[in-house]
C-alpha cells in the first residue's frame, strides 16, 4: 500500500513564487541571524524571497522530493518526511523560529507534529503558523481543529503562547467560489465578475466588522498564529500530563476534570 510520502513525490510542479501576504507577515516576523526550520515548502515562496530581506540560515522539510530539489540552493540542510509520524532529524532547540503555513490542515496526527516543532525550537523560540478556513471548501480530516477558538486552546494547552493573530483574505476566493461559478454559470468572464462583486462584499463585512470591534472569523480565508515557545515552562509532556489526570491525579479530582490544567492553558 502507498504511503503519503510516495503519493507525494510530485505535488508542486507548477513554480508559483509569488511573495503572497501570509508570506509577506511571515518574512516580517523572521529576525536577522536566525536559524530558521520551514515546514512545507510548497511552491518555495518563502525560501526564495526571504534572503531578499534577511540574513538566516534556512532548512526546510517537506513530504515531496520535488519541493525540496526546487530550493536546494537556497537551504542549508533538507528532510523529506511527513510530520505527522516521523521524528525530525535536527537537534533539540535548534531553531529560533519554525515557519508552517497551510500544513496541519494535512496531517493525520498534528500532536505528534506540534510536539516534534516544540523539540527543536528553542524555548522562548517563535512558531510562525497558519491555518485556512474549512468554511473555504478545503478538504481537512479535523475541521474542528482549525478553527481558530480550537486551534488556540490546542496551541496553549500545548505551551505555546500566542503574541500575534492575523485573519486575511474572503473565505469566498478564486479556489472554491470562483471554480464553482464557472461550473454552474459556464461563461468565464461573468463567473470572475460575479467573484469580484462577492469578494468586494465579503471585504465590506469584515470592515465593518472591525469598525464595531467584532472579530468574525468565519469571513477570512486563513489564520494566522504567532506563538512563543513555553516548552521550558511545560514541565511533563502533555500527553503524560493528561495521563496522569486520569490516574494518580484522579484520586483528588473527581471525575476526568482537572482544573489545574486548563488554568495553566
Amino acid at each position: 500500500m502507498m504511503n503519503i510520502a510516495d503519493q507525494s513525490k510530485t505535488l508542486y510542479r507548477e513554480k508559483n513564487t509569488v511573495l503572497t501576504d501570509r508570506f509577506k507577515l511571515a518574512i516580517d516576523e523572521i529576525n536577522d541571524s536566525d536559524e530558521v526550520l520551514e515546514i512545507g515548502v510548497g511552491w518555495g515562496e518563502l525560501a526564495k524571497n526571504l534572503a531578499q530581506y534577511k540574513k538566516v540560515n534556512l532548512y526546510a522539510i517537506d513530504v515531496a522530493e520535488s519541493a525540496l530539489q526546487d530550493i536546494k540552493s537556497f537551504i542549508r540542510d533538507g528532510q523529506l518526511a511527513d510530520i505527522s509520524s516521523e521524528k525530525i532529524k535536527f537537534k533539540d532547540s535548534q531553531f529560533d523560529t519554525v515557519v508552517c503555513l497551510e500544513v496541519f490542515e494535512h496531517l493525520q496526527n498534528p500532536y505528534h507534529a506540534l510536539s516534534e516543532i516544540q523539540r527543536v525550537l528553542k524555548p522562548g523560540g517563535k512558531l510562525i503558523l497558519s491555518v485556512p478556513n474549512y468554511l473555504g471548501g478545503h478538504i481537512m480530516i479535523y475541521p474542528g481543529l482549525t478553527t481558530p477558538k480550537f486551534f488556540r486552546l490546542f496551541l496553549r494547552q500545548n505551551f505555546f503562547k500566542i503574541t500575534k493573530e492575523h485573519f486575511w483574505g474572503p473565505v469566498w476566493n478564486k479556489d472554491n467560489a470562483g471554480e464553482l461559478f464557472k461550473a454552474k454559470i459556464g461563461n468565464q468572464y461573468v463567473a470572475e465578475f460575479l467573484l469580484v462583486v462577492v469578494q468586494w462584499g465579503i471585504r465590506l463585512l469584515q470592515l465593518i466588522a472591525r469598525i464595531l470591534g467584532l472579530k468574525i472569523t468565519s469571513l477570512h480565508w486563513c489564520f494566522l498564529f504567532i506563538c512563543e515557545n513555553k516548552k521550558n515552562e511545560m514541565g511533563k509532556p502533555f500527553w503524560l500530563k493528561q495521563l496522569e489526570q486520569t490516574s494518580e491525579l484522579g484520586n483528588k479530582y473527581p471525575g476526568w476534570y482537572n482544573p489545574y490544567y486548563h488554568r495553566k492553558a
